[in-house]
């Protein structure tokens, strides 16, 4: 760029050379001083004109090799011409300062560089000879020499104002494009109207957000504003033009080019006697985003489910929703200007204040509580409240917004199932684990202060019976009762719980002696001497008690397990009984389970077995039939008889397959039997069996289906098969036992009733059941031949069955006497010891005979079952 510009101030002195050439000639027509002052003169005029001329075709292609030989030419004639006469160095101001003027600054080296070399070589000439001076030569290099300088300080200051001029031009053309472009890119809108709002001037963003061509100057506002808004800006539009130094803030609607209504924030200043703008200021900020997000908030705040609240930061409430005034039963517009405080409820208030305060102050984020607010109508309301706080760009608190939900109905169900969880649902008492837990802490503090626990276990006699009987309704309203009737003569201290079924839990704090317990134990026995009195009747309950007193260091796991084992016994001795746990007590518990788990294997291991006892006709005391009874032979214990497993095959839910075990086996063998009698030509009308039914059997309602199949399997003759199920079994459920009983007989068999005498059956079950005869239970046989009214109840039985045509089987004969007594009254069938002991099958030889010899009689009185 430099090298340009010194080409363009070597052109520019061309006419400046020929001007030298001019003068060089005038000086010798012309006297010296005249033609030198007129030469310089004409030279700087003509050199400025020619020029400027040259500048603006020099920049022309076709010029190009002219300005190359024009420059050539310079030098040469600058050499020769400016060796005349130093003076005439000046001339170069006019060249120079025209390329500054047009190329700037930047020419100005060039131009120093130029006037300097030329001077030079003009002297160099005038040094060698090569060109003559009009001054005397001593003194023409000084000359020289101080024209140069003086030449070259006017070209720096022309160079220095053009640069100072240049730099305030590119401050302005920078102001400039810096000010276009932030109007330009500028996201508001930016406009300038007239006094009667028409608009001179408006910026892109216009055509941006509104979508309407640019440059409508000269258009009203009224074609774009809202017709109302443009009615509001005239009332507001005179006190601005009255004074200028005031600045209005409003909302306007403009119209985009869809015709949607956008919302803008619209400053406006008076700008009128500002010469640069003259007219009314608009700056337009897009707010419509801004007013739909806050319209949703308004709209989700009012008609949001759960309450909701904007207080300051004292909780007193500044914008409230319709939801949170339900919750307290006030309007919204009500609660504004109401204290959080105020409406808490008073045992709330310190919580929640310091809640609210810590929050404020510590920089959380938010918390949640669950209070209670006071209803406008006197009730309080448990709510759940989520408070957080707003704070602006320096983390400085600036208001609360809470959320609240009413959860009145929620924590009283949550309060219910805690209650549930650790209460009996039924009773209300306190359950098993509550129990738990309070035995523990009772434990604990005994510990501590030296004294002991006592936990009594109580369990209701004859409930199953209550149960069965009366059904389950009535069986929950004797629990009820009975919890109502305990409760009310315990001790403040002592804790009443109900463990499950039938069973209760007292438990005893603070006991010193056992006599203490055994006092509690009276009290609660005493309290049920009397009967219970229900919708149904009254009913008589006794209870079952066990007593167990901790020791040093004994949990409550083994102090309640100990009082449950006190409890088996004392139910085991008799009803209404209390015992004291003692360890021996432990010992037959432990042997009950132990022979449970072994009943379990004794079927796997096949050491079950059936002994068969004879039933005999008294006249001829030959055989009619037998009955079969199950025997254990226990690998370590012996022969155990039903009565020692039985009752544990109920409760451990084995009588089901025990049952099926002792049927099938004892159709065996009778079909055994029976074939080999056949064989040898015997009669087989007296090998029958007879096969124990339990409640449970028969409740079960394929029952009928197993006989059957048992019946096929086994190939028995139904006639030779006699079930004999008790009077109890019977009568617990009459209208089910008939339909039970008439599917069995249509499979050919035979029914008997067992026990009969016991259960207090009524006679028109009786005439319902399909049963053919009647077994008098051994109580009333045992002392047949002693007590007259024994003798009563036997005639009446054996009366019933003549009447009703079923025959009578005497139980337990085992005395002559009896026999002599049983046939005076017409009996004529028996069982018991005096005829034969139960035996196994491979005791009675190949079949049984009409011969009782092989079960030889004796005279013990054993019990057979």
């Amino acid at each position: 760029m430099r090298q340009h510009a010194a080409d363009h101030a070597l052109l520019a002195n061309v006419p400046v050379a020929g001007l030298f050439c001019l003068l060089r000639w005038m000086h010798l027509v012309a006297p010296e001083p005249y033609g030198l002052y007129v030469g310089v003169v004409l030279a700087g005029g003509v050199a400025s004109v020619a020029s400027s001329i040259l500048w603006a075709e020099v920049r022309r292609p076709w010029h190009r090799h002219a300005h190359v030989a024009a420059n050539m030419a310079v030098i040469a004639v600058v050499a020769y011409t400016t060796g005349w006469g130093p003076i005439l160095s000046i001339g170069f101001v006019f060249g120079t300062a025209a390329s500054i003027q047009h190329f700037g600054s930047k020419a100005t080296w060039p131009c120093l560089v130029w006037t300097a070399v030329s001077v030079v070589l003009g002297q160099v000439a005038i040094a060698v000879g090569l060109a003559p001076s009009m001054i005397h030569e001593p003194l023409v290099h000084g000359v020289a020499a101080l024209g140069l300088v003086g030449v070259l300080l006017v070209i720096e200051l022309l160079g220095r104002a053009s640069a100072g001029r240049e730099a305030v031009e590119a401050e302005l053309r920078q102001s400039e494009r810096r000010f276009k472009a932030l109007v330009s890119n500028a996201a508001d809108i930016i406009m300038v109207t007239d006094q009667a709002g028409i608009l001179q001037y408006v910026s892109p963003a216009y055509q941006r957000l509104l979508g309407r061509a640019a440059g409508p100057e000269g258009a009203s506002m009224a074609d774009f504003i809202h017709p109302v808004d443009v009615e509001r800006l005239a009332t507001q539009f005179p006190p601005l033009l009255d004074d200028p130094s005031r600045v209005l803030t409003t909302v306007v609607r403009c119209r985009d080019s869809a015709g949607s209504w956008r919302h803008f924030e619209a400053t406006v200043t008076n700008r009128l006697e500002d010469p640069d703008v003259r007219g009314i200021v608009g700056n337009l900020h897009d707010i419509t985003e801004l007013r739909q997000a806050d319209e949703r908030f308004r709209s989700a705040f009012e008609n949001a489910p759960i309450g909701m609240g904007i207080s300051d930061l004292d909780g007193r409430i500044i914008r409230a929703n319709p939801a949170l005034g339900r919750i307290v039963g006030r309007g919204p517009e009500d609660l504004v200007g109401v204290s959080v405080h105020e409406m808490t409820h008073p045992e709330d208030r310190e919580s929640s204040s310091g809640e609210m305060a810590h929050l404020v102050s510590s920089g959380l984020l938010g918390y949640q509580i669950e209070k209670r607010y006071l209803h406008a109508d006197g009730h309080d309301v448990w709510v759940s409240a989520s408070v957080s706080c707003v704070r602006d760009e320096q983390d400085r608190p600036l208001y609360l917004i809470g959320q609240v939900e009413d959860v009145t109905e929620r924590r009283a169900l949550r309060e219910r199932l805690a209650y549930a969880a650790i209460h009996d649902p039924l009773t209300g008492l306190p359950n098993r684990e509550l129990f738990m837990d309070r035995l523990e802490v009772a434990l604990y503090r005994a510990a501590r202060g030296g004294t002991r626990v006592a936990v009594v276990f109580l369990d209701l006699d004859r409930f199953k019976l209550i149960n069965d009987s009366l059904g389950h309704d009535v069986g929950d309203q004797v629990l009820s009762a009975v919890a109502d009737r305990l409760s009310g003569i315990m001790r403040g201290s002592d804790t009443l719980a109900r463990f499950g079924g039938d069973e209760f839990t007292v438990l005893c704090d603070d006991v010193t002696e056992e006599s203490d317990a055994l006092e509690v134990a009276q009290r609660l026995r005493a309290a049920m001497s009397q009967p219970l009195v229900l919708p149904s009747g009254e009913v008589f309950v006794s209870l079952s008690i066990g007593i167990a007193l901790s020791g040093p260091d004994d949990p409550g796991a083994v102090i309640l397990r100990n009082a449950d084992i006190a409890m088996y016994r004392a139910k085991e001795r008799g009803p209404s009984r209390i015992e004291v746990y003692r360890e021996d007590d432990e010992h037959h518990v432990v042997s009950r389970l132990r022979t449970s788990n072994e009943l379990h294997r004794a079927l796997e291991r096949n050491e079950l077995e059936l002994h068969y006892q004879p039933f005999v006709d008294l006249h001829t005391e030959t055989l009619v039939g037998m009955e079969a009874l199950v025997r254990w032979r226990h690998p370590v214990r012996g022969l155990l008889l039903p009565g020692e497993f039985i009752p544990l095959a109920e409760d451990g839910g084995l009588i089901l397959p025990l049952g099926v075990w002792v049927l099938t086996e004892a159709c065996r063998q009778t079909a055994f039997w029976h074939l080999l009698q056949t064989e040898s030509g015997e009669d087989t009308a007296r090998l029958n069996v007879s096969v124990n039914v339990s409640a449970v059997q028969l409740a079960d309602p394929s029952f009928p289906d197993q006989v059957a199949g048992i019946i096929e399997a086994t190939q028995i003759d139904p006639d030779r098969l006699w079930l004999e199920i008790t009077e109890s079994t019977l009568m617990r459920d009459a209208d089910e036992a008939v339909v039970a009983l008439h599917a069995l007989r249509d499979l050919g068999l035979h029914l008997d009733i067992d026990d009969f005498g016991t259960g207090y059956s009524s006679l028109s079950y009786l005439q319902r059941f399909p049963v053919e005869s009647l077994k008098v239970d051994r109580s009333f046989v045992s002392e047949l031949d002693e007590r007259a009214d024994n003798t009563a109840i036997v005639r009446a039985i054996i009366g019933l069955g003549d009447s009703l045509g079923l025959p009578i089987i005497a139980e337990g004969v085992e005395r002559r006497s009896q026999v002599t007594r049983l046939q005076s009254l017409g009996c004529h069938l028996a069982q018991g010891y005096l005829f034969g002991r139960p035996l196994p099958a491979e005791a009675l030889g190949a079949y049984p005979s009409e011969d009782l010899s092989p079960w030889r009689p004796a005279e013990v009185s054993v019990s057979s079952v």
